[in-house]
């Protein structure tokens, strides 16, 4: 690396920190540590800690977060698409994630150059800081290896090593750096204290496990379905990788977390409610499938706009977009059984949602929800519905323009704010979750042929009892999401399952890379809703917006095709280079060790 960056913001803010850091403001500069009495202390080592909080995700007083995040996927629509999607990124474009996760793991091994507590002195609160270190190390390098594959471990501070000589550091091979991950959230995972200790707002000892059935999972398939591309591993080391999912799966199976059902949340009064008040509440600390969570405060100045903005019919803060046709289709129906997209009866908006998965209508607005009542367009209007009568509905904002205006006829309703108060929103981000553990482990025992009943009795059969869904024995579904190989039926369900628990949620980008899915991403465009004339969608407008719903872009049979226009032949995902992100030249120059990511000329 060129540059070295000091980014640490020592603040308790945020709502993780438990303790003031005011005190520790007025010590010596970063820059220049006293090494006699930097990091010496339990309360400065819990100040350094809570600064390296704030470069984790969060949600912005501008703008979407990771609600919008999956425009970078066949997950939502958007006018200003992904160029990353579309082939369209260039050398320089990665330049900012390569110096922004480097700039992180450096603050890390700051603190452990630094780190001078006693051993007489290393309380069990202490150790536990200890281990969030260890765990925000192999975070950041997580990231780093998903964005770019063969990477130098940042295992050091190198600031002493900051010569041309010095840095020429060589890459790792993606396995090796895997292995490393799954080292320091070892030590991170003996250090840390159990969720209950902080309720979910620090990092604990069960986020440290699903971190690392996360890592195992990603380098595991990656490395087995990469095996003879240009992104291979040296080695393929993928059965070794599954077998440490479910490794740390046991582990994590013993602490006795549980899913947020209506027995374990008494919040709980609708049928869909155990899902969705995962994604509205302020306050996750009694959920405990929420293992480790971001809480915002008006009061205390910390807050965001995303659930005015998904109030308000947002999908997409930088332009209109939506949620897209095939993430519908994807939801099964109650009885367990997949839906044909090509039944004409999903002409009827109203019909999509009838009798099938509860987290779809958790997850997208449909008839009988309403936006906030200050979102423009918002006023219900009157639809003849032969199945109901007379039926009340919200049409999509289909006929007005900017951000608000929707292209799919699906708008986003995971996480919107039920009492429709209108400023600034305090709705907690829940940043690691149990069910993404049931899922990992699911795949990874599929992936062995170890995917018994007894695995799916723990892991995909409560997920679906929890959305309303019958369990059925998985038969292959021929309209189910063609990835450009085989599956197993088993398999195609624990996909379906982790497509529809985790939408929204920032996965998808890195379930498709790691499937080496570009068949789902080359030549397509995705669809929306019907809007044919003959449609509900459409006569929920007044007369007076049918002139505007006219230039909705729809493809020949009366379905909503945003992108026509834009990629007329699709996506250009180039499969022999987009898998990774490119190494930024500047550093190439620099440190003559590491080799360009394939495809990057």
């Amino acid at each position: 690396m060129k540059r070295f960056y000091l980014y640490i913001v020592l603040m308790a803010g945020l709502g993780i920190c438990v303790s003031s850091c005011a005190d520790f403001l007025d010590r010596e500069p970063l820059t220049v540590p006293n090494n006699e009495s930097f990091l010496s202390g339990e309360a400065q080592v819990r100040g350094y800690i809570n600064g390296l909080y704030t470069a984790l995700p969060s949600l912005a007083k501008f703008g979407m977060g990771v609600r919008g995040e999956e425009k970078n996927s066949d997950n939502i629509l958007s006018e200003i698409y992904n160029k990353r999607l579309n082939g369209e990124e260039t050398l320089f474009s990665s330049s900012e994630d390569w110096e922004n996760g480097y700039k992180n793991l450096r603050n890390v091994n700051y603190f452990f150059h630094y780190y001078l507590v006693p051993e007489d002195m290393e309380t069990e609160e202490v150790k536990s800081l200890k281990g969030e270190a260890y765990f925000l190390r192999a975070y950041w390098h997580f990231v780093q290896l998903k964005k770019f594959g063969n990477i130098p471990i940042m295992d050091a501070f190198w600031d002493e090593h900051a010569t041309i000589a010095g840095l020429q550091i060589p890459q790792k091979d993606r396995g090796e750096v895997a292995k490393f991950i799954l080292e320091d959230l070892d030590k991170a995972e003996k250090l840390l204290f159990n969720r209950s200790k902080y309720s979910g707002l620090r990092i604990c000892k069960e986020a440290a496990m699903l971190l690392a059935m996360q890592v195992a999972l990603y380098e595991g398939s990656w490395e087995k379905y990469h095996k003879n591309d240009e992104f291979a591993a040296a080695t393929d080391q993928s059965a070794y990788f599954f077998g440490e999912v479910l490794r740390w799966g046991d582990m994590l199976f013993e602490q006795g977390i549980k899913l947020n059902t209506k027995e374990t949340d008494g919040g709980v009064v609708n049928p869909g409610d155990a899902y969705g008040r995962l994604f509205n509440q302020n306050d996750y600390s009694n959920i405990s499938e929420v293992l480790f969570w971001r809480k915002y405060s008006v009061t205390d100045g910390v807050f965001h706009a995303l659930t005015g903005l998904v109030g308000g019919g947002v999908v997409d803060q930088d332009g209109p977009a939506g949620i897209a046709g095939d993430l519908v289709n994807t939801y099964l129906n109650a009885d367990g059984m997949p839906v044909d997209p090509n039944n004409s009866k999903f002409k009827d908006f109203n019909e999509t949602f009838k009798s099938r998965d509860l987290r779809l209508t958790e997850t997208i607005m449909s008839s009988g929800y309403k936006f906030k009542s200050t979102a423009k367009g918002s006023r219900p209007m009157k639809v003849a519905d032969a199945s109901t009568g007379d039926k009340t509905i919200n049409p999509p904002f289909l006929a007005g323009d900017g951000n608000a205006k929707n292209v799919t006829g699906y708008h986003i309703r995971l996480g919107v704010d039920t009492t429709y108060v209108s400023g600034d929103c305090e709705t907690g981000l829940v940043l690691m979750r149990y069910a993404d553990a049931l899922l990992s482990y699911a795949e990874a025992a599929e992936e062995l042929g170890k995917c018994d009943d007894e695995v799916l009795s723990k892991t995909l059969k409560p997920l679906r009892a929890r959305a309303g869904v019958t369990y059925v024995t998985p038969a292959r579904d021929p309209n189910f999401t063609d990835y450009g190989y085989t599956l197993t039926p088993v398999m195609q369900e624990i996909r379906r399952e982790r497509r529809v628990e985790l939408a929204l949620q920032g996965y998808r980008l890195d379930d498709l890379m790691r499937w080496a899915a570009d068949k789902v991403i080359v030549g397509k465009r995705g669809k929306g809703a019907y809007l044919g004339h003959d449609g509900v969608l459409y006569k929920s407008f007044a007369e007076d917006k049918h002139e505007a719903l006219a230039k909705v872009l729809v493809d020949g049979n009366g379905w909503m095709d945003p992108l026509q226009e834009l990629i007329p032949g699709g996506y250009q995902f180039n499969p022999k280079r987009d898998y990774l992100l490119p190494i930024p030249p500047s550093e190439l120059e620099l440190n003559k060790q590491m080799k360009q990511n394939p495809g990057w000329k």
